[in-house]
């Protein structure tokens, strides 16, 4: 008989490379080392370095009466703010929702909670699921937290663009071994990569999972979303790929992750959703069930200030209005960084995956100790699967000739 504390199934729990841990170092250091340059944790930042608050998020908060702040929540939120988020959401493409689909909302604790119940609740046990080569690595501590692993296949093809046959051969193969196929895209605007896929890209996309649905597989498509509103583009021009989704089949059930943190840099307030779609009404009534379960089971409801914030914001056209205005200064500011670093590493030669949007620009290594020799320059960054990913959103202009300059030294 065993006397440890911990068990069996937790014995595998270490973080090994925590973005917030390397991100609090980097914090640390700076106050040590003035000369510090730190591009980890993806919080979108003012170039002195303050975070980046939205003016009418704090006028929206100031609306809210006590009992909106700290009365508890209602598990399924209420329906002006998941009506809200949808409409957010799919813009442009609402009405095809609606008309089309059938949908349930479910308020999440961040984007993170809503990727969290979906790996739980969508997958047998043991089960894995479909994920591109690159990816942020928290999906891993989601997934083995759910009972499940990961499968990748190449994100990238010949002309840098979405893999779809990598995507196409690993979906079938996976779909026939395990007799079900759960995938996660996170796009537009990856994280960590910045890729955004193009229309067709994910039209070829709708093409697999509808071919392995018809094999009598169940189909499952997660839709990270965090990085919607930061594309290199206006914010009504950034639903357009939504479209695709009219041709799913009826009994695929998607999966749409909204984080409140990222669109509204709120993020400690913990605030997202879980958009499930599908053609189907009993697919819908299942998400819905075991939705409903695991916001009660894991963390009872989300944040009431949070979700009245939203909320208010989304029913009010005044502070919509406010929002797309700041919301096109934070791109700005993104626009302006990713313009400078690729500029700089075009004149040192440093080559960089594409970037199209987003908070993070990546780059490939083969150097295994890249963390620790950048460190030692006093540079911080988040190493991940054979990449050290790069925090525009937090990085001054000022640092970044300097940071391309120490990384093309050990990439």
């Amino acid at each position: 008989m065993s006397k440890n504390i911990v068990g069996s199934h937790a014995e595998y729990k270490k973080l090994e490379s925590n973005i917030l841990q390397i991100s609090q170092e980097a914090k640390t250091q700076k106050k040590k080392f003035p000369d510090v340059i730190d591009a980890t944790v993806g919080m979108l930042h003012h170039e002195n370095l303050d975070v980046f608050k939205f003016q009418v998020v704090e006028d929206a908060l100031k609306t809210l009466s006590d009992a909106e702040i700290y009365n508890y929540a209602p598990v399924r939120g209420k329906k002006s703010f998941t009506e809200g988020v949808l409409n957010w959401v799919f813009n442009e493409n609402v009405d095809m929702i609606r008309n089309d689909f059938k949908y349930s909302i479910i308020p999440t604790t961040g984007g993170s909670g809503a990727i969290s119940n979906s790996f739980y609740n969508f997958n047998d046990f043991g089960q894995k699921i479909l994920l591109p080569g690159y990816y942020w690595s928290p999906y891993k501590n989601f997934a083995l937290e759910a009972n499940v692993d990961l499968e990748t296949y190449p994100m990238y093809n010949e002309n840098n663009r979405f893999n779809v046959e990598g995507f196409r051969e690993k979906a079938f193969a996976l779909a026939k071994e395990q007799g079900r196929l759960c995938t996660l895209i996170n796009d537009p605007s990856n994280n960590p990569t910045g890729l955004c896929m193009e229309k067709e890209d994910w039209e070829e996309v709708i093409k697999i999972l509808n071919e392995i649905d018809n094999t009598g597989v169940p189909v499952i498509l997660i839709h990270d979303i965090a990085y919607v509103d930061y594309q290199l583009k206006d914010v009504d021009d950034s639903r357009i790929n939504f479209s695709t989704y009219k041709d799913l089949n009826e009994e695929i059930l998607t999966v749409v992750i909204f984080s409140g943190s990222k669109s509204f840099s709120m993020y400690g307030f913990r605030v997202g959703a879980q958009i499930g779609i599908s053609k189907s009404q009993e697919v819908i009534d299942n998400f819905t069930r075991v939705g409903d379960y695991s916001v009660r089971g894991r963390f009872s409801s989300v944040s009431q200030p949070g979700m009245n914030l939203i909320d208010t914001i989304f029913n009010n056209e005044r502070f919509v209005k406010l929002f797309k205005e700041e919301l096109a200064i934070a791109n700005d500011i993104l626009k302006k960084r990713a313009t400078l670093f690729k500029e700089t590493a075009k004149k040192y030669d440093l080559k960089h995956l594409p970037y199209f949007g987003g908070f993070f620009i990546s780059l490939k290594t083969e150097n295994k100790n890249i963390f620790e020799d950048l460190k030692k320059e006093h540079v911080f960054v988040i190493p991940m699967q054979g990449i050290i990913r790069v925090a525009i959103s937090s990085l001054p202009l000022k640092d970044i000739p300097e940071l391309v300059r120490i990384l093309k030294k050990f990439v």
